[in-house]
């Protein structure tokens, strides 16, 4: 029996590496695509970046800057969701008009039974 991932894995990406490329530099990456990167600041607090290197925010603690640079949703993710989302939909209605289906049926089955 051979073991397929399963498309609601595509909902829960998995966690990004951090790598320290230089003093107060990080980079993370998620299955070898770059997700972004946290620089420190003169003043001493942590600005994110996202993969486009556009500003997420700044932060004074470096994990709230990590997690901040991590929850920025690429397009290429954020289109498999919607993808993955729309089949559940889908999947759920015809469950749904089945479901519906077998209680018709068994209501008028029952007085014969």
């Amino acid at each position: 029996m051979s073991t397929t991932a399963w498309p609601l894995d595509a909902l829960v990406p998995a966690r990004p590496t951090w790598a320290r490329v230089d003093t107060d530099f990080y980079v993370a990456s998620r299955d070898g695509e770059f997700v972004g990167y946290v620089d420190r600041a003169a003043d001493g607090t942590y600005i994110a970046f996202d993969g486009r290197s556009t500003p997420v925010g700044r932060y004074d603690d470096l994990r709230d800057a990590q997690r901040a640079a991590e929850g920025v949703t690429s397009p290429a993710q954020a289109r498999q969701r919607r993808r993955v989302t729309r089949a559940l939909q889908k999947t759920a209605a015809v469950t749904g008009v089945v479901a519906g289906g077998v209680a018709l049926t068994a209501g008028a089955l029952a007085p014969y039974l």
